[in-house]
């Protein structure tokens, strides 16, 4: 067992502990699935070293990505299911926390036409592809 923490711990020195953008993972990531009607779910957790706006970040261009796969150019999303009802779109994902470690989430419904609330699927991943996936760095 205490070698299986020290390896872990070792890991993440040379790689860095915050999340990065991906599947769900030791460090956190995204988690998709099927919600009430059209709806999907998209979270994204985060642990500790990681900023609740990185996360937020991180679970709106999945809904992007989401978007793009469904091949739907807009897309809304929605802070809960209530504000869904309500037809009440948001701008980001909810974000909340456990302990230290930030998770947002957001309902989403992927779209044909733009509508109220609505954001072009391309734009939302073009304006923060460069923070979901950082040029490498120089040694």
């Amino acid at each position: 067992m205490k070698h299986i923490i020290a390896i872990a711990v070792m890991g993440c020195a040379l790689t860095g502990c915050a999340t990065r953008y991906g599947g769900v993972g030791l460090t956190g990531g995204h988690v998709d699935q099927a919600g009430p009607g059209k709806l999907q779910k998209v979270d994204f957790h985060g642990n500790g070293f990681i900023a609740s706006e990185t996360v937020q970040k991180y679970a709106l261009y999945r809904c992007a990505e989401l978007a793009k796969q469904n091949g739907k150019p807009h897309f809304v999303i929605f802070e809960s299911l209530h504000a869904a009802a309500l037809d009440r779109p948001a701008q980001l994902p909810r974000v909340g926390a456990l302990g230290n470690k930030p998770s947002a989430s957001a309902f989403m419904l992927t779209l044909d036409q733009p509508r109220n609330g609505s954001m072009q699927t391309q734009t939302v991943l073009d304006e923060l592809d460069a923070l979901v996936k950082p040029a490498p760095t120089a040694k």
